[in-house]
């Protein structure tokens, strides 16, 4: 007989803009984040800043925020294992959006299966999800290939294989916000004048702005994406 410990490992979404708390996290989601004590954070003072967003009177000494990062994920096992074993609520949150996509979490969240802990995973926001359903691109196969390389002819070649892969599935990437600009000017220097390109930016923030057209047509209307988070995408 499948056996679990009463124990549960809530995945927290996080805002992915600063105004997000009212559009993104729903109300319940909310209350259930307030309820737990114990949390495992790709940020701590990204952490706080939510809690505290989501609690103005949160008691800080009732609280306690283990800080997980590709770099330490290793040296910190004992600690996270203990966390998972001695608490019956404990807390994953990325530093933005939803835990386990394009961050370290994936790996707390295997240790829980195998300790035999609830996961528990909470609604909320996910860029590359709300990029996807507002581009008009396939729905059906797509997939998310963080970031490309930055090297100029690693990036040629990474954008030309990009732009095949398209053809059957929709592919999804970023950029740091300082180079968004400098992407665009190189997706349209590479790509083929039919291939439709999505810019997707500042998602669910004051300044969003979603629009997928034709390679060809964005020539003819340039734009300026500034340092602003941004989800580009391809497909035909």
């Amino acid at each position: 007989m499948l056996k679990q410990t009463s124990n549960v490992l809530f995945l927290i979404p996080v805002p992915i803009s600063g105004n997000g708390i009212p559009w993104s996290i729903p109300l319940k989601v909310s209350e259930q984040i307030v309820s737990i004590q114990h949390f495992i954070v790709e940020n701590e003072k990204t952490a706080r800043h939510y809690l505290k967003q989501l609690n103005p009177g949160i008691s800080w000494d009732k609280i306690s925020l283990l800080e997980m990062d590709k770099h330490n994920m290793e040296s910190r096992r004992g600690e996270i294992r203990n966390m998972l074993l001695e608490n019956p609520m404990v807390g994953l949150m990325s530093e933005a959006g939803l835990p386990c996509i394009a961050d370290p979490g994936n790996h707390v969240v295997r240790m829980a299966h195998e300790l035999e802990i609830t996961v528990k995973p909470l609604t909320g926001p996910s860029s590359i999800l709300l990029a996807l359903i507002a581009s008009g691109l396939n729905g059906q196969q797509f997939k998310f290939n963080g970031y490309i390389p930055v090297k100029p002819e690693e990036r040629r070649q990474a954008i030309l294989r990009l732009e095949k892969e398209s053809g059957t599935c929709t592919q999804l990437f970023i950029e740091a916000p300082y180079r968004n600009d400098k992407m665009f000017a190189d997706l349209l220097a590479v790509l083929n004048p039919s291939t439709r390109l999505l810019i997707a930016v500042d998602l669910t923030g004051d300044h969003e702005r979603i629009m997928c057209r034709t390679v060809s047509w964005w020539k003819d209307n340039r734009l300026e994406i500034g340092k602003i988070p941004c989800m580009f995408g391809l497909g035909l």
